[in-house]
């Protein structure tokens, strides 16, 4: 142990544990409005998306700035972020709600009926607000729950390991898409009605269990970390927030890594397991053999963290399964000979279930292993960043310091999210088309776009992960020094409250 190193304490109790697990779960339970709902049931043209995408992703950026700044200056006897995330159920169901009636509201419409497409980038604006404010305060309570960073990380750990059921209604979701669009009881636009409800249904109802969850979190928990700026009689500015976070170095580094990682082709996978396969519960099937491997790899974080540092385990784990993503797309670029297969329309290795299942189970697998350090290191990283803020400029800015990490990568994803509808109109894909009516050559840019060229794309951002610069000793010595400045802090105020 260095002579440096803090002894770790015990804050949070049996009950705030089960509270944070819940918690963290809340922000995977939701089944949110993906690709299919877009394209298929409410029908948005694709190169309408293309063009309404950089509309809406500036307001996200623009947004996340002031809702960050607003909640830094938060300062009630409840904290920072616990009151609006009591609030959240509130502003946050009615905006989903209305997204999900929209396809009942102009059902029949063309994909370039305009009142539709205005009332879903409304809608989609708004709901871009809220979703920043409960994310912003997602973390800034992640961060603050305790002060010592082995129970932060012990915390992380748990809240992914024990959130069994988590991920059920997405494992529920597909399996009952399945059933209605492969049943071949219903013809294609009575399909397309019951998925409306199911997505009605399975969209609202898990939004409503994920705010249940967090204001629970919300009512039993607490916000520990007060850093030296408590003792101010007015919090930062937002200049003064700015100017800091410019010296964050390690938040530069991820900044730059999410803009890198922001240019880029979105993965389609979603699209070619239901458009392609027609098989919503691909990716359930296929993670099949990683499952095991997954819980198995949160045994080894631990250890993990002691042999290498955070960097390397941040780029082993967003990198590991790549290698195989990228052999799939060869493999499954190979022409099919079995007359039988062609038959059916199969011309190509990807457009065959039973091999793809396998591939794909293969890569899960090794993506798995390292499944429990990809699931904590990045949410620690964030939070040494803050950390590591405080330590420079000697206040905590959360809010700010999550609006900028995403204010770069969000404008980078506008063009990456262009750059994604465009090629998918280029590729010839139709939305509001059901399996088996697109092109070989649409078919083909799907897959693509779910394997080789996001993988590609996506190297290019491990160039700052290299240059992340907290080390594990600067590390020891900045949470010593924090601990340090934030009893004179709390020192400072009880003296006042005296007075």
């Amino acid at each position: 142990m260095a002579k440096h190193a803090q002894k770790s304490r015990r804050y949070v109790g049996p009950t705030e544990t089960v509270g944070y697990i819940l918690f963290d779960a809340s922000s995977r339970i939701p089944v949110t409005a993906d690709n299919e709902f877009t394209d298929r049931i409410l029908n948005i043209d694709k190169g309408v998306q293309a063009i309404t995408t950089p509309i809406m992703a500036l307001w996200d950026a623009i947004n996340d700035l002031f809702v960050a700044a607003f909640v830094d200056k938060t300062r009630s006897r409840f904290g920072k972020f616990r009151p609006y995330l009591v609030l959240y159920p509130l502003y946050g169901l009615p905006m989903t709600l209305l997204v999900y009636l929209l396809p009942y509201v102009f059902w029949g419409t063309g994909s370039t009926f305009m009142p539709k497409i205005i009332a879903w980038a409304v809608l989609s604006m708004f709901n871009e607000l809220t979703n920043t404010l409960a994310s912003i305060c997602r973390t800034g309570m992640i961060a603050n729950v305790t002060p010592d960073p082995q129970e932060r990380i012990s915390l992380i750990t748990k809240g992914h390991f024990f959130a069994f059921g988590d991920n059920l209604p997405k494992l529920i979701f597909p399996i009952l898409r399945d059933i209605i669009s492969l049943s071949g009881k219903y013809s294609p636009m009575v399909a397309d009605q019951k998925l409306r409800g199911l997505f009605m249904g399975f969209g609202v109802g898990t939004l409503l269990v994920s705010g249940l969850f967090s204001l629970y979190f919300a009512l039993v928990s607490k916000e520990r970390v007060f850093g030296a700026e408590s003792a101010r009689e007015k919090p930062p500015t937002i200049r003064e927030s700015l100017n800091a976070l410019r010296h964050n170095r390690p938040l530069l580094m991820l900044m730059l890594a999410d803009i890198l990682e922001g240019i880029n082709v979105r993965g389609q996978s979603s699209t070619y397991e239901r458009s392609i396969l027609n098989f919503a519960n691909f990716g359930t099937i296929s993670g099949i053999p990683g499952s095991p491997v997954s819980y198995a790899s949160y045994a080894y974080v631990g250890k993990l963290r002691q042999r290498f540092s955070t960097k390397t385990l941040w780029i082993a784990a967003d990198n590991i399964q790549k290698p195989v993503t990228i052999l799939i797309f060869f493999y499954g670029m190979i022409k099919v000979r079995n007359p039988a297969k062609l038959a059916k329309g199969v011309t190509r290795n990807f457009m065959d279930l039973i091999p793809m299942l396998i591939a794909f189970g293969i890569e899960n697998t090794v993506a798995m292993s390292l499944y429990g350090t990809k699931k904590v290191i990045p949410d620690e990283i964030r939070n040494e960043c803050i950390d590591y803020g405080e330590w420079k400029s000697g206040f905590r800015s959360e809010g700010m310091t999550g609006a900028l990490r995403g204010f770069p990568g969000k404008i980078s994803k506008m063009f990456g999210d262009t750059m994604t509808n465009a090629v998918m109109k280029l590729v010839g894909f139709q939305t509001g088309r059901n399996y088996n009516q697109q092109t070989e050559k649409a078919a083909i840019g799907v897959f693509a776009m779910s394997t080789i060229i996001p993988t590609l794309f996506s190297l290019i951002a491990l160039i700052p992960k290299f240059f992340f610069n907290i080390s594990q000793k600067e590390r020891e010595v900045m949470y010593v020094e924090l601990a340090e400045r934030r009893a004179a802090a709390a020192a400072a105020l009880t003296a006042a409250h005296i007075e």
